[in-house]
């Protein structure tokens, strides 16, 4: 799986592997990512649920966002405690969509939300945890090839909230 990350990571950034970005119902997208995290989740009694919401056409590659969005929830189940629940909230904006991903887990320190999102980079309250540091870049490097952001708010000990930003069509 590292070894699948790196070689994406790599070739997204080289320019090796380049893909459309079309208006897409976001529904299916979110579907696919969690059930790519579903047996995961499972494992640990951890609930994934969604608000209710419509579904919006949104710019971008359905296969990539939801790597990126499995990135996101599969980091979730990691840091988060057996028993506890991940929510998904879809807020259309003006000119975005905006995709919430908040847990119950570890939390993050204000001062490392900018190094999260770079490569290689891990937590000192992380480091005896499985992982590469490679899983917020490259789910920021996909939303950046389709025009999106992502952003992340967190106190440690009380959980985080990511927020993806796609463009509506």
């Amino acid at each position: 799986m590292a070894d699948e990350i790196l070689v994406k990571t790599s070739c997204l950034e080289a320019g090796i592997i380049e893909f459309d970005k079309t208006p897409t119902y976001i529904k299916e997208t979110i579907a696919y990512s969690v059930s790519a995290v579903y047996a995961q989740a499972e494992s640990k009694n951890i609930r994934i649920t969604s608000e209710e919401y419509e579904d919006q056409k949104l710019v971008h590659n359905r296969k990539w966002t939801a790597e990126a969005i499995s990135n996101i929830l599969e980091n979730a189940i990691k840091y988060s405690p057996t028993l506890s629940e991940i929510k998904i909230q879809v807020i259309p904006m003006e000119l975005y969509t905006k995709i919430q991903i908040l847990d119950q887990g570890i939390g993050i320190a204000c001062e490392e939300f900018n190094q999260i999102f770079k490569r290689f980079y891990r937590s000192k309250q992380v480091e005896q945890k499985e992982g590469t540091g490679l899983g917020l870049y490259l789910s920021q490097l996909i939303l950046s090839k389709e025009s999106g952001y992502i952003t992340v708010d967190s106190k440690k000990g009380e959980g985080s909230c990511f927020s993806i930003f796609l463009e509506n069509a």
